[in-house]
This record gives C-alpha cells, sequence and structure tokens, in this order.
C-alpha cells in the first residue's frame, strides 16, 4: 500500500489555484502538461512509503486522534508562486510553492515524531512545501515553460492549515486516485478562547 500524510487543500484555495491552471492551459505548453484534477491538491507533510503493509497504516490511523496531546493550533500558510519542480532546468511538475515557515516545519516534525513509534523514518530529502497541480511529460522542453509574471508572484494567496488527513494512494496512468483514511483536526484559539475544530 502506497500511504501519505497531506494538508487538503481548503475549497476557496482550490478554486483560485484552479483559474490559476486554466490561465496556463492556453498556452502552447500547456496543452501538454497532465493536469491534476483540482480534488487531487494537497500538500505532502511526510510519505509513508510505496509498499507498506495495511495493517501499519491502520495502526497509524488509529493513533492519529491521541497526536498532538499538548495541542496544535491551526494556522495559514502563505503560497508564494507557480513554478517548475524541482528546478526550472530539470522540472518533472508545476506546483504552488508555499513559504517554509517554522510553524510549517514544526508540524513535520511533530509528524515524523509520532511516526517514529511504527518504524517509519524520517525523510532524507529537504521539506519544501508545494502543492502539485500537473506533471511535466519528459518530450516537454524545460525552456518552453514560460510562467505568466503574475502567477511567479502570487499575492495575498493563503493555505488554511486546520486538519491532517492520511491518504492511501493509488497510482494509474494520468492522475493518482486517493482515499482518504483519516483526518485529525488542529484546534482553533478564537480571542484566547479553545474550540475544537
Amino acid at each position: 500500500m502506497r500511504a501519505f500524510i497531506a494538508l487538503p487543500v481548503d475549497q476557496q484555495t482550490t478554486q483560485v489555484l484552479s483559474q490559476q491552471v486554466d490561465q496556463l492551459r492556453q498556452t502552447d505548453w500547456g496543452q501538454q502538461i497532465i493536469w491534476f484534477p483540482p480534488e487531487n491538491y494537497h500538500l505532502t507533510l511526510h510519505f509513508l512509503g510505496g509498499k507498506l503493509d495495511a495493517d501499519k497504516v491502520k495502526a497509524v490511523a488509529q493513533s492519529m486522534p491521541l497526536w498532538f496531546s499538548e495541542g496544535m493550533s491551526h494556522f495559514e500558510a502563505e503560497i508564494l508562486a507557480i513554478r517548475p519542480f524541482p528546478s526550472a532546468t530539470h522540472p518533472h511538475s508545476l506546483v504552488a510553492s508555499l513559504d517554509s515557515t517554522l510553524l510549517l516545519q514544526y508540524l513535520v516534525r511533530e509528524i515524523e515524531s509520532q511516526l517514529k513509534a511504527f518504524g517509519l523514518h524520517t525523510s532524507k530529502q529537504a521539506f519544501r512545501p508545494h502543492i502539485s497541480l500537473g506533471r511535466i511529460p519528459k518530450q516537454l522542453e524545460a525552456d518552453r515553460i514560460q510562467i505568466p509574471d503574475e502567477l511567479k508572484h502570487l499575492q495575498d494567496l493563503w493555505l488554511t492549515v486546520d486538519h491532517l488527513t492520511l491518504y492511501e494512494s493509488q497510482l494509474t496512468d494520468t492522475a493518482p486516485i486517493y482515499k482518504a483514511l483519516q483526518h485529525k483536526w488542529l484546534e482553533r484559539y478564537d480571542n484566547g478562547v479553545f474550540n475544537p475544530s
């Protein structure tokens, strides 16, 4: 089983990103991108593995409601730009990149700490928060991908970080199929008063 823990993208942000993707679809190179359906948008926090025992994934799911015993408040993360990923010269995807804030980094570390109990170790790759929008085919030359200036530097676009989701992922020839297995809601503090999400 393939599984990962991610932040789902809220409805308002999904709508904005979808509109921006529609703009990119109109370009000559954009017509060659394999665009992901908006309902698949997410920000991966930890990839658990591609060949996991189903019982281990079930155990992780059962543990999630007990995570963050000291509490963790919801927050927002800024989406900065649409760009090729992992680099402009050797890209395999188009993504919406986010500011790697201390809160996001702390959330990732806390998740990794919880997963150690299941023998799931810290990722060796640096955390570079992003939302995948589409896959770039190998035959498309990187220098043809020209992102409009207004999408290179996004203004006032935020991702609401109010819950985590454990997903099962099934690969297909086009877009993966995701199945939500468990959610962990973060706490809300309004004017100093705790309100569970």
